[in-house]
């Protein structure tokens, strides 16, 4: 299983939304790199949901349910989406400052490469984070 993490605008697609609707079709993305990982999820990968915005940070986790296929939201180039569907709600939600000052967190590609959206995250950044953020998986879920 490999880990994940997905920024997203809350005002645009939220935690609250991808709750509510059960799961969703990740798509949109328009950055070779972030296309890259999509293409590397596997199914059952899990993926933190990471808010932009006003009160940036990890807030919740999904699962992948469906690796890559090609983005039916274009014709232009060759994106491609995966299907998510959600996990569990963060039980605090950790700031992007926390994980900018934090060692092993700090080196995430969000802090040197703030436009990429999709990333991977190692077992123990993302052990870290759920231990910041006080949330416990069950079996993974």
């Amino acid at each position: 299983m490999s880990y994940w993490l997905i920024k997203t605008n809350p005002e645009l697609y939220s935690w609250d939304m991808l709750a509510q609707a059960g799961s969703t079709r990740w798509d949109g993305i328009r950055n070779y790199q972030a296309r890259n990982y999509l293409r590397e999820m596997k199914l059952g990968d899990l993926v933190l949901i990471f808010h932009q915005g006003e009160e940036p940070g990890a807030v919740g986790v999904a699962r992948v349910t469906k690796e890559a296929y090609d983005d039916p939201t274009t014709t232009e180039g060759n994106w491609s989406v995966v299907d998510v569907e959600p996990v569990v709600k963060m039980t605090r939600p950790v700031a992007a400052d926390e994980i900018r000052y934090t060692p092993v967190l700090n080196v995430l590609p969000m802090f040197n490469q703030p436009k990429l959206s999709v990333m991977p995250v190692t077992p123990a950044q993302w052990e870290l984070i759920l231990k910041i953020g006080k949330t416990q998986l069950t079996n993974q879920s």
